[in-house]
């Protein structure tokens, strides 16, 4: 007689089709009836996970969460997964599901004395392969998912060992998209599941109303309880995902193995509501860098560390992080909701920044007379050579006609410097945005004088459209801009060339309205957009007395050159600024869209000169190779290279994750206009009621990205560190110090670039300070650790992609290696 594993559950999304209010309000419904069930029901075992309801319920009815306590302690309820809420799983950050796990299995651990030792992500789309070592090492050794489902992904194994980057395994079950059932029809979905499992020892089957919560029903618990009386062949057991895994271990020895990540999964997802997914991006940067200066200013300074402001903001961020609010498959509510408590995020980490970076500016010297200061504060373990910007005022406002142009002194020496215009339009030469091509120094505060000198007129640039091409060359990198089109003719490194003509091509593709869908079936129509008239560059820029070509240069100076060209499809417009630095051999791009198209996405097509052998892209604490000819997931980068001609393309990103690379075609997805929960179902195809409906990214959105070419091993090497540094950046601002304290040293510095700084931050559970490593290109790597100017230093031994955390030893002065998660 076979054993049936029945996990009763309750999926309950906080946010979907609704918004956090409802959620919590279904949540302490479907907590009440459930728990009135398991005393009902004799044997009966409720199954729940997400520490975030559990908190509502406490938080809200503090007799129930007792009553619950109660269950879990009899055995009627089982705390189920332990994570404060079930994510996405591909986009956030390695830190980011840290950070979730630690919180709902301190939350569990606390008021329930459960750690679950079975992980659970019933309904993301997808799963980085990157989640094995994090399971492995925050306790857990085995994991239920449902996507995904057999029939859209070539292993079709249900139960199988899941491999990850630095060689760990986790045994995982894949219930083939199956978490919930209709209201009394458990019974019916049994049935037609049990005829699959015939060659199965033990079987799991999951059940109970879900998405907007309700559970089990009493004519479901009647139906089963029936079943199971009259049934010779099949044993029901009301049962934990624990239980089921510990029977399938003694049944079987031995199981298939599976080593890539599980994707894709409803690619939509890696683009819709891509405003979401940047404040996403932008807030995990903040947090992240955020911490690291507020640690140095405490461990240097003396200043109290912010917790509760932190904290708060790491909730912001992992709530946004749930499975139908960063993939974008919420309602217009949700998006504007989780819009709105990202920026909450990021109000909390702008003071914390600023207000740690004014401890860490303690000991400057006064200003001198007739200048401004800017800072810049490096939080990375490593000196960073780049461009580098900063607003600051004149130090007495300019009542004349001339232009103040800046000129800067950097430890010692007048580094290139150039004014470019200034956020502002207030029509008196007073603000200056300060540019500036230098080296900041590790974990250290970076002070640079300001001075002025006056010019009669503002900076002019010559037209360019006079010739075929623009080309800037500084030495090392030469790129060609097409002043017909627009469009990028080339990029070379020492007259190796990486993109090839008509790169940076804005192309709409025709799409499915579904937000969780991507491209619509049997249609390849692709629309460009055109390079705009002088008149139509004028009217998009908003001038209205005179006209300017599409392709001009609107910065220049010793620093870097921005080239900007206007393009227009329909009624939607965009801009393209090139920004060339005139040292090193990687450039920027910036590109603005103003969209109208609908049921439409849109990628920035690069043109490479051949085809590269190998795709890969950063996912979660490493990194791994993608799949042509599909759209894809990744995070901070891709990459394609090639081992024979020794080249490798990168594109850095500060909040895009799906790009597909297809016969020299790398496509960088920028945006979806989808329908918003917009889903064909039993009623019919949607959005065909004669009412206007809104579509995604109607409106303006911005990009930023970085190319980088070079030799395989250079780019391979330095990629993720670069990644960090273009999304965390170095933190400007403009002061005059007091000139009181004793300045600050050195934080921390990292001696191997293939060794990256997840985190560094104040412990959660004992009195000090934390720091996270990981390895980022799958090679045994050895790095020396200097914390406070030497005053702790450490050699460290990593190997491929193995992720470590070490508690920062004030006392004995040195790293003591802790676990992944913080011990209870």
């Amino acid at each position: 007689m076979k054993n049936i594993h029945l996990i009763a559950n309750a999926h309950l999304d906080p946010v979907w089709l609704w918004r956090w209010q409802e959620g919590c309000s279904e949540a302490l419904s479907t907590f009440k009836t459930a728990e009135e069930m398991t005393e009902d029901f004799e044997g009966f075992v409720f199954n729940h996970n997400e520490a975030l309801l559990y908190e509502w319920v406490k938080d809200n009815s503090p007799e129930l969460f007792k009553k619950l306590q109660k269950a879990v302690e009899e055995g009627r309820w089982s705390i189920m997964g332990g994570w404060y809420l079930q994510p996405d799983c591909n986009m956030p950050s390695g830190e980011s599901i840290v950070r979730n796990i630690e919180k709902g299995r301190r939350f569990f651990g606390e008021y329930f004395k459960i750690l679950p030792s079975t992980a659970v992500n019933f309904d993301s789309f997808g799963h980085s392969r990157g989640l094995v070592q994090i399971l492995k090492k925050a306790g857990y050794d085995s994991y239920i998912v449902c996507r995904p489902g057999k029939n859209g992904f070539h292993f079709i194994e249900q139960d199988f060992e899941w491999v990850g980057l630095d060689g760990s395994a986790i045994l995982v079950h894949r219930s083939d998209e199956n978490y919930n059932s209709v209201w009394g029809e458990a019974l019916k979905e049994l049935k037609k599941f049990l005829p699959d499992k015939e060659n199965e020892k033990v079987t799991l089957f999951l059940w109970g109303v879900g998405d907007h919560g309700g559970g089990p029903s009493r004519k479901d618990l009647k139906d089963l309880k029936k079943f199971a009386e009259n049934s010779k062949e099949y044993t029901l057991i009301h049962s934990t995902p624990e239980a089921y895994f510990k029977e399938l271990l003694a049944a079987n020895d031995k199981f298939p193995r599976l080593e890539e990540g599980l994707n894709p999964v409803a690619e939509g997802c890696y683009t819709s509501q891509i405003r979401v997914k940047q404040k996403h991006r932008e807030l995990e940067n903040e947090l992240y860098s955020a911490e690291k200066m507020a640690a140095a200013a405490a461990l240097e300074c003396g200043r109290k560390y912010p917790e509760k402001e932190i904290k708060d903001a790491m909730e912001s961020l992992i709530f946004s992080e749930f499975h139908d609010a960063l993939p974008g498959s919420g309602s217009p509510l949700v998006e504007e909701d989780t819009l709105r408590l990202l920026d909450y995020g990021l109000e909390l980490t702008s003071r914390v920044k600023h207000f740690a970076a004014l401890a860490l500016a303690r000991g400057e010297k006064k200003v001198k007379d007739g200048s401004s200061v800017i800072f810049f504060y490096n939080p990375h373990p490593y000196d960073i050579t780049g461009v580098f910007c900063c607003e600051t005022g004149l130090p007495t406002q300019n009542w004349t006609t001339n232009f103040m142009y800046p000129k800067v002194m950097f430890q010692g020496k007048q580094i290139p410097t150039q004014a470019e215009k200034e956020s502002s339009n207030f029509n008196l030469d007073w603000r200056k945005k300060v540019v500036v091509q230098a080296t900041l120094k590790a974990g250290s505060m970076n002070r640079m004088d300001v001075y002025f000198e006056p010019r009669p007129n503002r900076p002019v640039f010559p037209e360019i459209v006079s010739k075929p091409e623009y080309i800037f060359d500084n030495g090392v990198m030469r790129i060609a801009i097409d002043t017909a089109t627009g469009l990028l003719k080339e990029y070379s490194i020492n007259g190796v060339p990486y993109l090839d003509k008509e790169s940076l091509q804005l192309v709409c593709y025709d799409d499915t309205h579904n937000p969780w869908g991507f491209g619509k079936k049997d249609s390849f129509s692709k629309k460009n957009f055109q390079l705009l008239t002088p008149h139509e560059t004028a009217e998009y820029c908003g001038l209205s007395e005179k006209v300017i070509p599409a392709v001009r240069i609107i910065e220049d100076g010793e620093v870097r050159t921005t080239v900007e060209a206007a393009f227009g499809l329909h009624n939607s417009k965009a801009y393209i600024r090139y920004q060339m630095p005139k040292e090193g051999s990687s450039f920027d791009i910036e590109i603005g869209v103003h969209f109208m198209e609908k049921e439409n996405y849109l990628k920035a097509i690069l043109k490479t000169p051949e085809s590269f052998e190998a795709f890969y892209g950063q996912i979660m604490f490493g990194r791994e190779m993608l799949k042509k000819g599909k759209e894809t997931v990744s995070q901070k980068w891709i990459m394609v290279k090639d081992n024979v001609s020794n080249k490798a393309l990168a594109v850095i990103n500060n909040g895009t994750y799906g790009a597909s690379y297809t016969e020299q075609e790398l496509g960088i997805t920028l945006l979806r206009s989808a329908g918003y929960t917009s889903a064909d179902f039993i009623m019919g195809k949607a959005l065909q009621e004669e009412q206007w409906a809104p579509r995604m990214e109607q409106g303006e959105r911005f990009y930023r990205f970085r190319i980088c070419g070079g030799p395989v091993s250079e780019i391979d090497n330095t990629i993720d560190r670069e990644a960090v540094a273009f999304n965390e950046e170095p933190y400007g601002f403009s002061y005059c110090p007091l000139e009181e304290g004793n300045r600050s040293g050195q934080f921390i510095t990292i001696d191997n670039p293939r060794v990256i700084v997840s985190a560094v931050k104040k412990a959660e559970n004992f009195e000090g300070y934390i720091l996270r490593l990981y390895e980022s290109t799958g090679k045994r790597a050895e790095a020396n650790i200097r914390i406070l100017d030497g005053e702790i230093q450490e050699k460290v031994l990593l190997n491929g992609f193995e992720v470590k955390t070490y508690k920062i030893d004030m006392d004995g002065k040195c790293l003591i290696e802790t676990g992944l998660i913080e011990d209870f």
